[in-house]
């Protein structure tokens, strides 16, 4: 790292920098997030758009601020409404974590986002990047930012060849986006280089409209689009998750319980994993699929939860004895449960997965066509 840091003169740091926030000030895309320098809604973003596209995140994001527009009213908030308000960003623990430091800046903090980074990394769900993003855009502080876009624009500006899995490289990166950081606008550099990295830096990069063309040493090395190197994913996990439509008095059964691998803090349509994965059975799910009474229908859709690559299924059945049902969570205290009306669902399981449930339910088979002339 000493002898890639040396190599940057400070001549060609000061431009650089410049070069990035004149690229910035022109380029930049209007973000509701961006508008002023409040460190909460900054905060609420950055946990949004993990493992979430900006696209996707923006119209939940201005929903989810008028609901909740401060701490306060995040804390007060029961933990099945914030999960209604996030529905469709998936990764929920993301939303409970939310919640759970919106109590603590609240008792702890006086309701605001603490300026110190010890203090930030103390509330749920925040790590090194977020508090970086929070306190440098928000409170101006010194702390630069290391996310994927981050990366690729370090390794191809400074030309890093080693493998971006190994530790060794994060820290090199680490300290080089350190190094770079603009001491006078660490908020607006680290947008810079996330912004740059989103939209020209990007896995095939779009050189010719890059303020880094001409001193990136990838580029001049013809390395551009080798760096940086390609990561292998071999843990991948094939699922199937069968889900149940079960219906009783014009209702759907609903289940919410920690026990289980997916959906432990939001209600769910029954389901059980399937196919040939590492998990260990749930004896409460299996239960319910214990019928011979199942409809099967015959159609899929595919989904995705993390490494997981996931085929949907679902089945129906109807059941006139609701107290036999119940009984199964007399034995299990911590299974709650609820009946609602189909046209609730998408709210009620607030998960993309549950749209495409819908779909599938609603598909009719369909039939061959006759030949022409026949009848």
């Amino acid at each position: 790292m000493e002898s890639k840091k040396e190599s940057i003169s400070p001549k060609l740091l000061s431009k650089l920098r410049k070069s990035l926030l004149s690229w910035f000030q022109k380029n930049k895309r209007e973000l509701p997030f961006r508008i002023n320098k409040n460190a909460y809604r900054i905060w609420v973003s950055e946990i949004m758009l993990q493992q979430t596209r900006v696209a996707a995140m923006l119209p939940i994001y201005e929903t989810f601020l008028e609901r909740f527009p401060d701490p306060r009213s995040l804390q007060n908030a029961s933990e099945d409404e914030v999960m209604k308000y996030w529905k469709g960003l998936g990764y929920y623990s993301r939303a409970r974590n939310l919640k759970k430091g919106a109590g603590l800046l609240v008792e702890k903090f006086s309701g605001q986002f603490p300026e110190n980074f010890e203090d930030a990394l103390s509330i749920p769900g925040v790590g090194s990047y977020t508090a970086s993003a929070v306190l440098s855009i928000a409170y101006g502080k010194h702390h630069a930012v290391l996310d994927g876009n981050v990366k690729r624009v370090l390794s191809r500006l400074f030309l890093i060849e080693q493998d971006p899995l190994l530790n060794s490289t994060n820290q090199l990166l680490g300290n080089l986006a350190l190094d770079f950081l603009n001491p006078e606008f660490p908020g607006d550099h680290n947008e810079a280089m996330m912004e740059l990295g989103a939209l020209v830096c990007v896995p095939i990069p779009i050189c010719q409209s890059c303020p880094f063309a001409e001193d990136c040493e990838a580029r001049i090395a013809g390395k551009e689009k080798e760096i940086p190197a390609a990561k292998s994913v071999d843990n991948w996990v094939d699922l199937d998750l069968h889900f149940l439509f079960l219906t009783s008095k014009d209702r759907i059964l609903l289940l919410k319980y920690p026990g289980r691998r997916f959906f432990k803090t939001i209600y769910s349509l029954p389901f059980r994993l399937e196919g040939k994965h590492p998990y260990e059975k749930d004896p409460i799910s299996e239960e319910f699929f214990a019928t011979s009474r199942l409809n099967s229908n015959p159609h899929r859709a595919k989904h995705s939860i993390t490494n997981h690559r996931i085929q949907l299924k679902l089945s129906e059945t109807s059941e006139d004895d609701r107290t036999r049902i119940e009984e199964i969570f007399r034995k299990n205290l911590d299974v709650f449960f609820k009946w609602v009306k189909e046209e609730d669902l998408k709210e009620e399981f607030p998960s993309s997965i549950s749209g495409k449930l819908i779909k599938l339910k609603n598909k009719t088979i369909k039939q061959p066509e006759l030949p022409a002339g026949k009848v």
